[in-house]
């Protein structure tokens, strides 16, 4: 008997259509955070307490997250290799 769970097609399905529903929900949220930063402007986000440089980095942040569910979605295409992870990792705080 081997250890741990064995691999069938409903598991490996499953996993499909949980991932995919994950990142589509994922993707989704991305996009509205960008919509509503978007919306709020520099001036909205100085207003909810952010000084000017830092609400420009949010909406920046916001934009470079919201490419993934653009592509995702079909709305934008990624023509070049473009690191993500390293864009985003003074968002990480340490994690």
């Amino acid at each position: 008997m081997a250890v741990g769970n064995q691999a069938t097609t409903e598991s490996i399905n499953n996993q499909l259509t949980s991932y995919s529903v994950a990142l589509r929900t994922l993707c989704q949220n991305i996009s509205n955070l960008n919509q509503y930063v978007g919306n709020m402007g520099t001036a909205g986000l100085e207003l909810a307490g952010y000084d000017a440089a830092d609400a420009a980095s949010v909406i920046n942040f916001a934009a470079i997250l919201n490419t993934v569910p653009a592509v995702f979605f079909g709305t934008a295409t990624q023509a070049t290799q473009y690191n993500f992870s390293n864009a985003l990792a003074p968002l990480y705080a340490g994690q």
